[in-house]
């Protein structure tokens, strides 16, 4: 699955494409590549 994920950094927002199995895992991913971000919004692009 395809998700879009917003992470507010530094004043900025940076929207990240993840691809995981479990909607649930797309916070985990992100946060891994930015570990100081902070997690505004997921969205699934496809499935």
């Amino acid at each position: 699955m395809k998700v879009e994920v917003s992470c507010f950094v530094g004043g900025m927002v940076i929207k990240e494409i993840v691809h995981v199995d479990k909607f649930e895992d797309a916070d985990k991913v992100a946060k891994s590549r930015n570990p100081f971000c902070r997690v505004v919004n997921r969205k699934v692009l496809m499935k």
